[in-house]
């Protein structure tokens, strides 16, 4: 038994490829508030956002321990703060937005990874995607694959031996149809054999 692949890989990649963008004009956002802005920060902007509060914080007071005046420092603090925080708030929202949270099938972001600023989809998701999408070979499913393949000989060999007899539509079919056979199976797989069929071989 090989590895199988299953189907839908390629449409989920694409569905976030297809983002990279939308999520890149977020980003390229933050940095140009101020923001120090990598995967974490990306991962954190779409839950809590508890980093880049704290972050905020931190800019905040950097900012605002330039002034000696105790009033204006506090007062530069409050403004820059706010300012921080509300980009925070506008931009989760956006990228909220951009990864579906509103739906039922929401993007990953564990799909895209931020480097010096450039959003791309992360190699590590793209393997786990992969790994996920892919049926590895196992006894169990070697086993499983021999028996399929022996029953879809049986089939084989049984509507081949009537194929040249008149009185038959096939060998084996299902109970959709209304032609003679030698077998049947039912709509809850069941097997059933029509033994006075027999008469007509």
């Amino acid at each position: 038994m090989e590895e199988i692949k299953k189907n839908g890989l390629e449409r989920v990649v694409n569905r976030h490829r297809d983002n990279v963008g939308k999520i890149q004009s977020i980003v390229t956002n933050m940095v140009e508030v101020g923001f120090d802005f990598a995967t974490e920060e990306l991962r954190d902007l779409s839950s809590s956002r508890d980093k880049l509060h704290k972050q905020a914080e931190a800019m905040a007071k950097k900012e605002s321990s330039r002034l000696k005046i105790t009033f204006r420092r506090n007062a530069d603090y409050v403004e820059t703060l706010e300012h921080l925080n509300h980009a925070i708030r506008e931009n989760a929202q956006a990228l909220s937005w951009v990864l579906l949270y509103h739906t039922q099938t929401p993007l990953e972001v564990s799909a895209f990874e931020v480097t010096d600023g450039v959003v791309r989809l992360s190699s590590r998701w793209l393997e786990e995607k992969e790994q996920e999408y892919t049926i590895l070979p196992t006894d169990r499913r070697e086993q499983a694959k021999r028996l399929v393949n022996n029953v879809r000989q049986a089939i084989e060999e049984l509507n081949a031996f009537v194929a040249d007899n008149r009185f038959f539509g096939k060998g084996i079919s299902s109970s959709d149809d209304d032609r003679r056979c030698l077998c049947w199976i039912d709509g809850n797989g069941d097997f059933h054999e029509e033994t006075e069929n027999y008469e007509f071989i």
